[in-house]
């Protein structure tokens, strides 16, 4: 195996050499540190052995002060050659000093020097002088210097078996396997399927995962090869299908430069702009040349920079070349080198098809008037123009057909349609062609005027639109006479925005139909106050069932003659928590308008229900009649409710009496007979309230289940002896007892309508005379009053 230049082998020996190199550099300078350290130590050590010799013989000269004897002791140690000074001090004072010729230091400059203390030889506590040795540097450097060159020797054998092993190691296991791998690797044909194999015994070697990830490369390497030349088939694929469906397609597809010229085009493209093939891009056409009626949102993107790399779309219109006008969708996407591609379509359809969507919403299809988002858009630019300052002002007439939906009834809607277009007619003649007409509902329609600051021009217009109403309207030969309720709104007295003078025109419209209507009412600010009272009160009533503002009053009945209180009327209540206790008139019309009434209902029906229930358990057989809304037949209080109810508190049905009025059944007769019937069926009893003050009672008699009359209040309270209300409220009475119903009369003020009741043979009476309607706590005093007014008329 050769060594290649700049080769791993070479590299690794170089490399090694090195360490070696190193490492015996570092190893050999430790190796003369500790030496030297060595040597110095054996020194004194020998020094010490040479002082222990002569220990007695020092310490007898020194004891005798022998200067003598000092001296042989001195030249004794000289004799030896390692010494180079000997120093012999008694007391401080030197007693002998001897000394070899020569240099004192040795070539380090640190001569080996000993210090050694002398003591008595009979107090061994006390020291009696000290002796000094200095070694001979020569001697000591000679020493060290044989010492060194033996560890360098050795030190260098060790470093060069070292480097041969590792080299030796690193070509055989490394350098070796590495080099076969490249030969093989530079004549290897992966597509072919040949792969490089791993040296032997490398299989779990990293030079054998290197093998391994080698072929992995590889065989990634012909996948991609594989993946590449099929993308390149799907391109050319691609590329003739692209072709085809940029001949073929019925979407015009186009590519410009920046500066809007035509670079390629496909057919469609010439179609949809209805261009002659003349014009083809190699004419050099120019898309913003052509007659455009608006190219707006596109104009920036041609023109102008790119912002971003994002498609922009937009509807402009053209002028083509038959003159013809074209709504034209185009989308423009860049498609980089400063080109844009283009996608265009017809979209004429689409629009005229919004368009007339667009009037559609805002028109109403029966009579071609605007409808209620149409006047809003219209009113909105009336109120813009007001506000600056190119009108004088602005007039809101809202006009209710009154009772519109009886001539639906009566006629069919066919018919009532077209006395709604008639209408239409004569509400246009009535106003000039700046001013707007719209219907908002079935009968309710709006005219706004333009330019009108004063009533009175607004009343000379109301009133010819009422003169006209009023004219018949011929339908199948018959003649139909119509009324309209009217509210007029002024802007911008009477509002600055749409939706305040709707709603300010519709409170006028109200208030005029509670007057009756066929009149007109200028709108008040009082009737926003009365409008803001009620959806407060409408709040608070929808709250106050949870809050337990409702409480039940019982106005007792009794048996005329068994002289004996019976039961009672539950009149409902609310204790408002800042209006105080509010009687029904004021609360009931609005909880039956809103729907709350149904909630009110069950309430009722349950908290009578444990009142009995009470009242039976304190030994009391008492019968409580309340009344029935018709919002609340046949769903507010179904006959299953009624039973659940019944069972829960286990009350005798016959304890319960349900009044209901005339206005009730005249809602939905069969609707009421059902539930009437169900109710009846379940041992309820019913009363028929406020008898003899309708036109039809005598056949509610026979068609419904009634148990019992109750007399109007109002003809008990104006009962004489001769006057019109006794005769009615005698056969009222006379009529029950013949059909077997009980009577009960209401308004019983004074003893003296009691015993005429009594006399003219009533069953049941309830009034003042007898109490107030109370509440449950105060019932109970009021049942041992009553007892004790009916006790002497019972003695009698």
């Amino acid at each position: 195996m050769k060594l290649i230049p700049h080769g791993l082998l070479l590299r690794s020996l170089i490399a090694s050499i090195l360490v070696v190199l190193v490492a015996g550099m570092g190893s050999l300078a430790y190796t003369v540190h500790a030496t030297s350290e060595q040597t110095r130590q054996r020194a004194v050590v020998r020094f010490d052995q040479l002082l222990h010799t002569v220990e007695r013989t020092l310490q007898a000269a020194c004891f005798v002060k022998d200067e003598g004897l000092a001296s042989e002791i001195a030249l004794g140690l000289l004799g030896n050659s390692e010494v180079f000074e000997v120093r012999i001090i008694e007391s401080g004072r030197e007693l002998a000093a001897s000394r070899r010729q020569g240099p004192a230091a040795g070539s380090d400059g640190s001569p080996l020097a000993l210090q050694r203390a002398i003591h008595s030889p009979f107090e061994p506590a006390r020291i009696i002088g000290e002796i000094h040795l200095v070694a001979d540097p020569q001697v000591i450097a000679a020493e060290i210097s044989a010492q060194v060159r033996l560890a360098a020797v050795q030190v260098g054998w060790q470093l060069f078996f070292v480097a041969a092993s590792v080299a030796g190691a690193m070509l055989l296991f490394v350098a070796r396997p590495i080099a076969s791998m490249s030969n093989r690797l530079h004549g290897m044909d992966p597509v072919s399927g040949e792969r490089l194999a791993i040296p032997p015994g490398h299989a779990n070697t990293e030079i054998g995962r290197l093998a391994n990830d080698v072929n992995q490369l590889a065989d990634r390497l012909v996948v991609a090869l594989q993946e590449e030349r099929s993308l390149h088939r799907q391109r050319e694929v691609d590329e003739r299908k692209y072709h085809a469906i940029f001949d073929n397609a019925e979407t015009g597809i186009f590519i410009i430069d920046r500066s809007g010229t035509v670079i390629s085009a496909n057919p469609a493209f010439h179609r949809e702009l209805n261009l002659p093939p003349s014009d083809a891009p190699a004419g050099g056409l120019r898309l913003l040349d052509l007659p455009w009626e608006t190219l707006t949102p596109l104009t920036p993107l041609i023109e102008g920079p790119f912002v971003d790399d994002t498609a922009h779309a937009g509807d402009v219109c053209l002028h083509d070349a038959g003159g013809q006008r074209r709504w034209l969708n185009m989308v423009l996407s860049p498609i980089g080198d400063g080109l844009l591609q283009g996608v265009v379509h017809d979209v004429s359809t689409l629009k005229e098809a919004e368009a007339l969507a667009r009037r559609q919403a805002i028109t109403d299809p029966l009579t071609g008037l605007a409808n209620r988002h149409g006047i809003e858009q219209r009113l909105r630019d009336g109120v813009a123009s007001l506000a600056q300052g190119q009108s004088s002002g602005l007039a809101l007439v809202m006009v209710d057909l009154d009772g519109f939906s009886k001539v639906n009834e009566g006629i069919g809607l066919p018919a009532g349609d077209e006395v709604l277009r008639v209408v239409t007619s004569r509400l246009l003649s009535c106003v000039k062609e700046s001013d707007t007409v719209a219907r908002l509902a079935a009968d309710i329609f709006v005219v706004m005027l333009q330019n009108v600051s004063r009533s009175a021009t607004a009343l000379k217009v109301v009133g010819r639109i009422v003169n006209l109403l009023r004219q018949p309207y011929l339908v199948e030969g018959s003649p139909i006479v119509l009324h309209a309720s009217i509210g007029i709104a002024l802007a911008p007295n009477d509002g600055e925005d749409v939706p305040t003078l709707l709603r300010h025109a519709e409170l006028a419209v109200d208030k005029a139909k509670a007057a009756g209507g066929d009149t007109h009412v200028f709108f008040d600010p009082t009737l926003s106050r009365i409008a803001e009272h009620r959806r407060q009160l409408e709040k608070d009533l929808r709250q106050a069932l949870h809050k337990e503002e409702f409480v039940l009053f019982y106005q007792p009945v009794v048996d005329l003659h068994a002289r004996r209180l019976v039961g009672a009327e539950a009149l409902i209540r609310w204790r408002h928590p800042e209006r105080g206790l509010v009687s029904p008139d004021a609360f009931i019309p609005l909880a039956e308008q809103t729907g709350i009434i149904d909630e009110i209902g069950l309430w009722v029906f349950d908290s009578v229900c444990r009142q009995i229930s009470a009242w039976r358990a304190a030994g009391h057989d008492y019968r409580i009649s309340f009344n029935v809304s018709g919002r609340q037949i046949p769903d507010g209080l179904s006959p299953e409710i009624l039973a659940e109810t019944l069972r829960r508190y286990a009350v005798p049905p016959q304890s319960i009496a349900l009044e209901i009025t005339e206005g009730v059944l005249l809602a939905d007769v069969d609707q009421a007979r059902a539930w009437l019937d169900a109710a009846h069926g379940l041992g309820m009893r019913v009363y028929l309230d406020d008898f003899g003050t309708g036109y039809s009672s005598l056949s509610y008699l026979k068609r419904f289940p009634v148990d019992t009359l109750k007399v109007d209040k109002s003809f008990v309270l104006d009962m004489h002896d001769d006057g019109n209300e006794r005769t009615l409220v005698e056969a009222i009475i006379a009529m029950g007892r013949s059909l077997g119903l009980d009577v009960v009369a209401e308004g019983v003020e004074s003893a003296a309508h009691a015993d005429l009741l009594r006399h003219m043979g009533c069953h049941y009476a309830q009034g003042y005379h007898f109490a107030r309607p109370l509440p449950v706590a105060e019932f109970e005093a009021a049942a041992g009053h009553i007892a004790a007014q009916l006790a002497p008329a019972a003695a009698r």
